[in-house]
């Protein structure tokens, strides 16, 4: 058998005008970058988790006070309907009731997705400065990713949130919400 020759060596790739010469081609796959504070673009940097727990705290005790005022309205109607002969004024405080409860159930529904798909920030994260992205590329988040965000939330919670922990396991600090919607969460 003949010796076969050496392989030739392919040429050293030259870097392209648009990125730097350390930066993986399209055959080199993606890098973690070294820096793993950086977020999905360029100047972005991942909210810490105490941000992000402060502007969960404002946001839980902001609808902790519209219930207690929703709440705090019906049981006064009640309360005074129930002091009266009227069978229409109690049945109009009964109606006030169920109206109550639909309004705050509507509201807690609603307040995170509608926040995060209009702005990317809750109240809470306008005070602490992070905000929500999609984490493929920074961009504003729609509704249906921002629901998707809330059952997240939910099933973090049925897990004793462990979903929620996991901002402290995950390189890019995302939790189980953020990875089920697809989002993650920046210093604004």
């Amino acid at each position: 058998m003949a010796p076969q020759p050496p392989a030739a060596q392919p040429p050293a790739a030259q870097p392209s005008a648009g990125r730097p010469a350390s930066a993986p081609g399209p055959a080199g796959g993606w890098e973690a970058p070294a820096d793993l504070n950086v977020g999905p673009a360029p100047g972005v940097r991942f909210a810490t988790p105490g941000a992000r727990l402060g502007a969960y705290v404002v946001d839980i005790a902001i609808q902790i006070g519209v219930a207690f005022v929703v709440f705090l309205v019906a049981g006064l109607v009640a309360g005074g309907a129930a002091l009266t002969d009227s069978g229409l004024l109690q049945g109009s405080a009964i109606i006030v009731g169920v109206l109550a409860i639909l309004v705050y159930f509507l509201w807690t529904l609603f307040y995170f997705p509608y926040f995060w798909s209009h702005g990317g920030q809750t109240p809470g994260m306008r005070m602490t400065h992070v905000k929500v992205v999609r984490d493929v590329d920074g961009g504003p988040i729609t509704f249906g990713p921002a629901f998707l965000r809330l059952v997240g939330y939910w099933i973090n919670n049925l897990v004793f949130y462990i979903g929620f922990i996991w901002i402290l396991v995950d390189k890019r600090r995302r939790g189980w919400h953020d990875l089920i919607a697809g989002t993650c969460v920046i210093e604004a």
